[in-house]
């Protein structure tokens, strides 16, 4: 009886833990909600009030100013989705050979502008190996939302040291938020600070998407759930160890590869005609695409069914100069599209375009060295896009 009653014990224990967890999750869902809607209202609001006042003025400086307002705030709302798809890594991941030191060379000659001057940065590349594979303006956030971290942390005159060394693994080992961390080789990125520091009770919280100990004014309370995100889709780990009134070190642990593997991007050589096919399944989104290609000076036959736009090919493809195709469609994806297209004409130049794609689609094209451009873009962006496939 006895031993029945300790397992009874253990089962309501455990139980009660499961129960504790699962309320955790759903205060943090609702937390993230909460945020998520007061921002994207606040967004929305922005654009129906320009929008509104379009309607309502002749003015054509005003309308300008209106329109400018309406590409920002939108800029704004999709940085706010990359960051809620980077949180929980379900953003694509353009991975490829790039310079870390570079990246943090940069980074740290921008930081050192924006940090008070009673805030020292000490910075120091030791880390053997420069090139990693990964996505440079994932990394760039990363490094300035861990540095703008440690400056808020820093309340008078203080130093942030930030650099990199050689670290091996030799056998699995638990780091904090109970990360373990796989055996091999990795570049050890580190960011610490002699700050504040960070209470034992909130320090497995510092990761959540719209936690933050700060007031509203001060930032969404993304910055560090971002931090998390493109660790996970850099195959990395992070550490964290901090003192209250001592300080805090991150450590971002990133495979070393020595092996890179640099798509070989088909171009344009002879600019036969000046057409373009453009397929998208969303007509909407389709005619403001189309009259962007055009405003460019280009050609556009344009299909909403992705099996139109394959028959069309089939018999004109000898006028085609390049394809733009959306990934994410019914009846054939854009990647089977693709494979379709290629086995008309193996000289096929496809620049996809996407909203979110599954992160090894994206990478298997990514592979075969196509060029994707992520939704929302701008007029600039497609212009310089399609300006790289002539080069």
């Amino acid at each position: 009886m006895k031993e029945y009653g300790l397992n009874e014990d253990v089962c309501r224990d455990e139980s009660e833990i499961i129960t504790e967890k699962y309320n955790e999750k759903m205060a943090a869902l609702g937390q993230l909600s909460g945020g998520i809607a007061h921002d994207y209202n606040n967004h929305l609001m922005s654009i129906i009030g320009n929008a509104t006042m379009i309607k309502k003025t002749k003015d054509l400086d005003k309308i300008y100013d209106y329109a400018e307002r309406i590409i920002h705030i939108s800029q704004s709302a999709a940085e706010l989705t990359k960051k809620i798809l980077m949180f929980s890594k379900k953003k694509s991941s353009s991975n490829r050979p790039v310079n870390l030191k570079k990246i943090m060379d940069n980074t740290c000659k921008m930081m050192e502008f924006i940090l008070s001057k009673e805030i020292d940065l000490i910075y120091s590349y030791d880390a053997n190996d420069e090139v990693i594979m990964g996505d440079e303006s994932q990394l760039e956030s990363m490094l300035v939302n861990i540095i703008l971290n440690s400056k808020d942390a820093i309340k008078n005159n203080g130093t942030i040291k930030i650099g990199t060394m050689d670290t091996v693994i030799y056998s699995e080992m638990t780091l904090s938020h109970d990360v373990k961390i796989k055996p091999g080789q990795y570049i050890q990125i580190y960011v610490e600070d002699n700050g504040s520091g960070i209470d034992s009770n909130i320090l497995h919280r510092i990761f959540e998407p719209y936690f933050s100990t700060k007031a509203k004014s001060q930032g969404t309370g993304l910055g560090l759930s971002v931090v998390f995100g493109t660790v996970k889709s850099h195959s990395g780990y992070l550490n964290v160890t901090s003192t209250p009134g001592l300080g805090t070190r991150f450590e971002i642990f990133i495979p070393i590869h020595k092996e890179y593997c640099v798509p070989d991007n088909k171009k344009i050589t002879e600019d036969k005609n000046n057409t373009v096919m453009l397929v998208d399944d969303d007509v909407n989104v389709l005619d403001v695409e189309a009259e962007m290609l055009e405003d460019l000076g280009y050609d556009v036959v344009k299909f909403n069914s992705p099996l139109d736009a394959l028959k069309y090919y089939e018999k004109n493809y000898r006028d085609i100069s390049f394809s733009v195709v959306d990934i994410i469609m019914p009846e054939l994806s854009g990647k089977e599209l693709f494979e379709r297209i290629t086995l008309i004409n193996e000289e096929a130049v496809v620049i996809f375009i996407t909203g979110f794609a599954q992160e090894a689609e994206y990478e298997e094209l990514m592979k075969k060295g196509v060029m994707i451009i992520e939704k929302p873009f701008t007029y600039e962006i497609l212009s310089e896009k399609i300006a790289q496939i002539y080069l």
